[in-house]
């Protein structure tokens, strides 16, 4: 894993604990701000209650002071006025207003002066707070008892023209309140959510970014391997074949050596057999280092890299070379493909090497489940070369054979020289091996 990565990944880890960290705070300082608000309101009734009822009788004016000072306690109480909207909170929201609320509506109806002015407005916080908490209709079932029991207070303590007027007025500011609240709640929840979402989406970043230098890291193994892979692969082509040909004409010269004082002639004999051993070697040479370099059908079709490659061969050699398509050419398998394409290079070759041709004309048709190539040119054949080939025919015949197809090459009836191979179009017997340009 690289360091920038790491780095990377550090980083949304880190993002991730703060934005669950400020969750957690949210959470909680929320309670904290409603029950400031209580403790305000109420100790601001309390103060009414002492100061701005000089005319209330003395021990009217401490049941008032008691009961706002019972609703104050019980605000200091966070478990039981635990305000967030969760299943194990109601019970406590419903016992603290079952108790809160007798307790007002006492305070209330006791006080008297421009305390009750006061105090009634304690009534938006009880409200509030039930709505915060409750579900709507149970607010909205609350809401409407505490009207009436106000009202029902006013109505008997003045009249019941000043209870309705009180209701009206207490009935929007109710209404307000619920539907701030409301709001407040809404936002709140799309608040969460969304830092959720967010929080989710950098963990999932991280993630993605892990399993992105995971399978970086992997696939830097997997060059590696395969780097290994191919240098035993070149190795062993190298001991197995080159080391082979090596060994033999070392045996070879050796025996010329012996014999060169006693029989020159069989140890012309022998050199002649090192040159022929000294050519093979030199084509096995040229194979590996044809087989390290790009394959000619890298980002092309076969019938596209046939005719690059006569182009090439033409303005090189100035043969007449023609190339002749018949049939939709599908889809073949790379090792069919380079092999068809390795038997033109080895036709042409042999065609400018040994038979001093002209003309040669290369076919290729396409049918429905076989690839028949035809490279047939206009020189004399070489003599004793036939259905046993050359080197590079001979390869060339071992690999054909291995895709379940057939080679033939010889003189034709009617002059030159045809090299002829049949295929099945669907071969999927991998030959590793790709031989590289050889005579014949």
């Amino acid at each position: 894993m690289s360091l920038h990565t790491s780095k990377e990944t550090h980083r949304s880890g880190i993002r991730s604990m703060v934005t669950r960290v400020t969750r957690a705070w949210r959470q909680e300082i929320l309670p904290g701000r409603v029950t400031i608000i209580a403790l305000v309101m109420i100790v601001g009734a309390l103060i009414a209650a002492v100061t701005a009822q000089p005319e209330t009788l003395l021990w009217r004016r401490g049941i008032v002071v008691g009961a706002l000072s019972l609703l104050l306690a019980l605000n200091l109480l966070p478990p039981l006025t635990d305000t967030r909207s969760r299943p194990e909170s109601l019970w406590r929201v419903a016992l603290y207003l079952t108790v809160a609320s007798p307790l007002y509506l006492v305070a209330f109806g006791m006080s008297g002066g421009p305390a009750s002015s006061v105090i009634v407005m304690l009534l938006f916080l009880l409200v509030g707070q039930a709505t915060w908490a409750l579900p709507l209709a149970a607010a909205l079932i609350y809401a409407v008892g505490m009207m009436i029991g106000v009202s029902a207070i006013i109505a008997f303590q003045v009249n019941l023209e000043a209870a309705l007027q009180v209701a009206a007025s207490l009935g929007f500011g109710i209404v307000f309140v619920m539907m701030f609240i409301q709001l407040s709640q809404r936002y709140e929840q799309q608040t969460e959510q969304a830092e959720a979402q967010r929080a989710r989406a950098e963990e999932l970043l991280a993630q993605l970014q892990a399993s992105h230098a995971e399978l970086r890291a992997a696939r830097e193994r997997e060059l590696k391997m395969a780097a290994i892979e191919e240098r035993v692969r070149l190795a062993r082509d190298i001991h197995d074949g080159l080391g082979h040909y090596l060994t033999i004409l070392n045996v070879q010269l050796q025996a010329a050596a012996r014999l060169l004082q006693r029989d020159p002639q069989r140890a012309a004999a022998v050199i002649a057999t090192c040159r022929e051993v000294a050519q093979t070697a030199l084509e096995e040479v040229r194979r590996s280092v044809a087989a390290m370099q790009p394959s000619p059908l890298d980002g092309q079709s076969l019938d596209a890299a046939i005719e690059h490659l006569i182009n090439e061969f033409r303005t090189s050699t100035a043969l007449d070379i023609h190339f002749e398509q018949s049939g939709d050419l599908p889809v073949l398998p790379q090792t069919l493909a380079m092999t068809l394409y390795r038997a033109v290079q080895e036709g042409l070759t042999n065609a400018r090497k040994h038979s001093n041709a002209t003309r040669i004309v290369v076919n290729l048709t396409c049918l429905p489940e076989t690839v028949h190539l035809a490279i047939r040119d206009n020189g004399q054949p070489v003599n004793g070369v036939g259905q046993s080939g050359g080197f590079g025919l001979t390869g060339l015949r071992e690999r054909i054979e291995r895709l379940g197809g057939s080679l033939r090459a010889g003189p034709h009836p009617d002059g030159g020289f045809l090299l002829d191979i049949v295929a099945p179009a669907d071969a999927r017997n991998e030959v590793g091996y790709d031989s590289g340009v050889a005579g014949r």
